[in-house]
Protein backbone atom coordinates (compact mmCIF):
# COMPACT_ATOMS: atom_id res chain seq x y z
CA UNK A 1 0.00 0.00 0.00
CA UNK A 2 0.98 3.19 -0.89
CA UNK A 3 -0.28 6.72 1.12
CA UNK A 4 0.52 10.16 1.25
CA UNK A 5 -0.29 12.91 3.77
CA UNK A 6 -1.85 16.27 2.27
CA UNK A 7 -2.60 19.36 3.59
CA UNK A 8 -5.86 21.35 2.57
CA UNK A 9 -4.97 23.14 0.11
CA UNK A 10 -5.85 23.69 -3.48
CA UNK A 11 -2.22 22.87 -4.26
CA UNK A 12 -2.45 19.74 -3.08
CA UNK A 13 -5.04 18.36 -5.76
CA UNK A 14 -2.36 18.35 -7.93
CA UNK A 15 -0.22 16.49 -6.39
CA UNK A 16 -2.99 14.00 -5.41
CA UNK A 17 -3.27 13.08 -9.48
CA UNK A 18 1.18 13.26 -9.06
CA UNK A 19 1.44 11.13 -6.19
CA UNK A 20 -1.21 8.38 -7.81
CA UNK A 21 0.30 8.59 -11.01
CA UNK A 22 3.71 7.68 -9.29
CA UNK A 23 2.14 5.01 -7.13
CA UNK A 24 0.35 2.84 -9.47
CA UNK A 25 1.18 0.62 -12.52
CA UNK A 26 -1.78 1.05 -14.09
CA UNK A 27 -2.62 1.39 -17.89
CA UNK A 28 -2.56 4.34 -19.33
CA UNK A 29 -6.64 5.03 -19.88
CA UNK A 30 -6.99 3.69 -16.32
CA UNK A 31 -4.45 5.71 -14.58
CA UNK A 32 -6.03 8.58 -15.71
CA UNK A 33 -9.72 8.18 -14.46
CA UNK A 34 -8.25 6.64 -11.50
CA UNK A 35 -5.87 10.25 -10.74
CA UNK A 36 -9.19 12.41 -11.45
CA UNK A 37 -11.21 10.61 -9.20
CA UNK A 38 -8.75 10.15 -6.49
CA UNK A 39 -8.62 14.66 -7.72
CA UNK A 40 -11.97 14.66 -7.46
CA UNK A 41 -12.15 13.32 -3.56
CA UNK A 42 -9.23 15.47 -2.48
CA UNK A 43 -10.39 18.58 -3.74
CA UNK A 44 -14.05 17.68 -1.42
CA UNK A 45 -11.70 17.01 1.24
CA UNK A 46 -10.03 20.76 0.61
CA UNK A 47 -13.39 22.16 0.29
CA UNK A 48 -15.45 20.32 2.73
CA UNK A 49 -13.39 19.03 5.47
CA UNK A 50 -10.45 21.85 5.51
CA UNK A 51 -8.02 19.27 7.34
CA UNK A 52 -5.15 17.29 6.14
CA UNK A 53 -6.06 14.44 4.46
CA UNK A 54 -4.47 11.32 3.56
CA UNK A 55 -4.50 9.38 0.26
CA UNK A 56 -3.90 5.58 0.32
CA UNK A 57 -3.43 3.77 -2.56
CA UNK A 58 -3.67 -0.63 -2.55
CA UNK A 59 -3.67 -2.81 -5.97
CA UNK A 60 -4.04 -6.52 -5.22
CA UNK A 61 -6.74 -9.12 -5.22
CA UNK A 62 -7.60 -8.04 -8.63
CA UNK A 63 -8.45 -4.03 -8.01
CA UNK A 64 -6.90 -1.39 -7.25
CA UNK A 65 -8.57 0.80 -4.68
CA UNK A 66 -7.82 4.76 -3.64
CA UNK A 67 -9.14 6.19 -0.23
CA UNK A 68 -8.77 9.51 1.30
CA UNK A 69 -9.17 10.44 5.15
CA UNK A 70 -9.43 13.41 6.52
CA UNK A 71 -10.57 14.72 10.01
CA UNK A 72 -14.08 15.98 9.38
CA UNK A 73 -16.77 13.97 10.77
CA UNK A 74 -19.37 15.37 7.83
CA UNK A 75 -20.46 12.98 5.11
CA UNK A 76 -20.48 13.43 1.36
CA UNK A 77 -23.63 14.11 0.35
CA UNK A 78 -24.40 13.46 -3.86
CA UNK A 79 -26.53 16.70 -4.56
CA UNK A 80 -28.29 18.04 -8.24
CA UNK A 81 -26.47 20.78 -9.07
CA UNK A 82 -27.64 23.13 -12.06
CA UNK A 83 -25.84 22.94 -15.33
CA UNK A 84 -24.19 26.36 -14.75
CA UNK A 85 -22.72 25.47 -11.18
CA UNK A 86 -18.98 25.60 -10.82
CA UNK A 87 -18.79 22.68 -8.19
CA UNK A 88 -20.95 19.26 -7.40
CA UNK A 89 -19.86 16.70 -9.69
CA UNK A 90 -17.14 14.97 -8.03
CA UNK A 91 -19.40 12.33 -6.32
CA UNK A 92 -21.18 11.73 -9.32
CA UNK A 93 -18.02 11.20 -11.60
CA UNK A 94 -16.86 8.99 -8.77
CA UNK A 95 -20.21 6.96 -8.95
CA UNK A 96 -20.53 7.19 -12.53
CA UNK A 97 -16.72 5.96 -13.72
CA UNK A 98 -15.50 3.61 -10.18
CA UNK A 99 -16.47 -0.17 -10.49
CA UNK A 100 -17.25 0.51 -6.71
CA UNK A 101 -17.33 2.97 -4.13
CA UNK A 102 -18.36 4.27 -0.65
CA UNK A 103 -17.81 6.00 2.70
CA UNK A 104 -16.46 4.93 6.06
CA UNK A 105 -17.26 6.94 9.24
CA UNK A 106 -13.88 6.61 11.58
CA UNK A 107 -13.08 8.75 14.16
CA UNK A 108 -12.46 11.21 14.66
CA UNK A 109 -13.41 11.88 10.73
CA UNK A 110 -14.03 9.61 7.61
CA UNK A 111 -12.66 7.84 4.67
CA UNK A 112 -14.13 8.00 1.17
CA UNK A 113 -13.22 5.22 -1.42
CA UNK A 114 -13.52 3.79 -4.92
CA UNK A 115 -12.62 0.51 -6.26
CA UNK A 116 -11.77 -0.46 -10.26
CA UNK A 117 -11.23 -3.72 -10.72
CA UNK A 118 -8.32 -4.71 -13.44
CA UNK A 119 -8.80 -6.91 -15.87
CA UNK A 120 -6.59 -8.95 -18.27
CA UNK A 121 -5.13 -6.76 -20.57
CA UNK A 122 -6.11 -8.63 -23.93
CA UNK A 123 -9.44 -8.36 -22.52
CA UNK A 124 -11.63 -5.16 -23.49
CA UNK A 125 -12.92 -3.20 -20.53
CA UNK A 126 -16.48 -2.49 -21.07
CA UNK A 127 -17.70 1.29 -19.96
Amino acid sequence: MNQATFEPDSSSVRAVRSFVASATDLPEALEATVSLLASELASNSVLHARTPFQVSINTGFGRVRVSVTDSSPRLPVMKLHSLEAATGRGLRLVQSLADRWGVESEEPGKTVWFEFDLVDPGVARSA
